[in-house]
């Protein structure tokens, strides 16, 4: 049985993206192989609809307005810190902090200044804030096609 046989099913494309976005880098690459052998064009496929960390940081403010309030502070915080030690995501940091309300920005900003640098926390955080931005799509509370049209997935693929 092959492993995309078990994702060729209504939603099961959706199920395919969710369970690359949460994986870490050494098993997607691993995932990515298997599927690339079985299906180029749905690798393809899967490759440029995952959402990453980079590419929400890539987003306008607005956008990122809608996703941070339901973040929890410790999730802001690694993000912010993850941000700042990048240099791919120079900038991006401050435009996080421009997504929260001041105090709010504030408060994250002075966390991540005490708080040391756990590198152990990067995944987890970037994996909450992919799967938040999954369930506010869902919800309909975020629309790709205003944003980020490339991420929107043809109800013809996903079904």
């Amino acid at each position: 049985m092959s492993m995309l046989s078990r994702f060729r099913k209504p939603g099961g494309f959706q199920q395919l993206l969710v369970l690359m976005e949460t994986c870490d880098e050494n098993k997607k690459k691993s995932l990515m192989l298997l599927l690339g052998s079985e299906d180029p064009g749905w690798a393809h496929l899967v490759k440029i609809k995952s959402l990453t960390f980079e590419r929400i940081l890539s987003w306008p403010v607005n956008v990122l307005m809608e996703i941070t309030p339901h973040l929890s502070d410790r999730i802001l915080m690694t993000a912010y810190q993850i941000a700042q030690a990048h240099p791919q995501l120079k900038g991006s940091e401050e435009k996080w902090l421009k997504a929260l309300p001041t105090l709010k920005a504030r408060e994250i900003s002075s966390l991540a200044e005490s708080t040391p640098f756990n590198v152990g926390e990067h995944h987890a955080a970037k994996v909450k804030i992919i799967q938040t931005v999954r369930e506010l799509e869902a919800k309909g509370q975020l629309r790709f096609a205003n944003f980020d049209p490339s991420l929107e997935v043809d109800s013809r693929v996903a079904a």
